[in-house]
């Protein structure tokens, strides 16, 4: 398996608290890596490092973060910005956070992508309405020209997806990406996830507190507790065979509600 992701003994804190401790995690091409653990856990605090973008009162101490050999942790900023779209994506739990209430979706697409091809207009249009009907958005020559209030969370879910099929990331990181979105759109949305693990081979980090999405779409589970990672499976071994007790204890809690 191809390694796209790698992380090492990666150590974060604020003040003299630990929020992440030792780390270590590895995603492969064309996988699903599902984190699974409560709230408070550090799973946004884990996205937040691989991305660059810790709260300032937040510090990383040890570690790697490397992306395909290269360490992020040691790469310019200038550059950071281009692995974070060109190679990057992230996928937030609220996706309205992520757009810009007074600019068109054609126009979050053209930021988008000017800022890592050079392409006219009308290719940018084409890749736009390309991505946009891969993940099944409804009318998308209409759609480009709304603003992100006029969408559903949803829709807006599967434009930010869009977003990222057009740049052709190879890792997508999905923070919770079904937790504000109705049973409908929660299938729709793993069910395009899964279409971009199989037709793209991208590496995905699924993010959630919710053992049903693991069920339906992790090759492989890391569970997180109070900051770190307490048990690694594949996803049959974690709910066939668990070893660590919280492991158990989150099996059980799935059973009972």
């Amino acid at each position: 398996m191809e390694t796209v992701l790698d992380i090492k003994d990666l150590t974060v804190k604020i003040g003299e608290k630990n929020v992440l401790t030792s780390i270590n995690l590895t995603a492969y091409k064309g996988r699903v890596l599902g984190i699974i653990g409560e709230s408070g856990s550090g799973k946004t605090m884990l996205c937040q490092a691989i991305m660059q973008t810790l709260p300032s009162i937040a510090q990383v101490t040890q570690g790697e973060i490397l992306y395909q050999q290269d360490n992020l942790l040691n790469v310019s900023a200038t550059n950071l910005r281009n692995y974070r779209g060109r190679h990057l994506s992230m996928i937030v739990q609220n996706p309205s956070t992520a757009f810009d209430r007074i600019q068109t979706i054609e126009s979050h697409f053209r930021e988008t992508l000017k800022a890592h091809f050079k392409l006219t207009k009308k290719e940018m249009r084409q890749i736009a309405l390309d991505a946009m009907n891969k993940v099944h958005l409804p009318n998308p020559e209409q759609l480009l020209h709304y603003y992100p209030f006029q969408l559903s969370g949803g829709m807006l879910q599967r434009v930010m997806i869009a977003l990222s099929l057009a740049i052709q990331a190879s890792l997508y990181i999905a923070d919770e990406p079904t937790t504000a979105l109705d049973t409908v759109n929660q299938k729709q949305v793993l069910t395009l996830f899964d279409r971009i693990r199989s037709e793209t081979e991208a590496a995905i980090l699924l993010v959630t507190h919710d053992l049903g999405v693991i069920a339906a779409l992790a090759d492989d589970v890391a569970v997180m507790y109070r900051g770190e990672i307490i048990e690694q499976a594949n996803v049959y071994d974690f709910f066939d065979a668990p070893q660590h007790p919280y492991t158990n204890k989150l099996l059980q809690s799935r059973i009972m509600f």
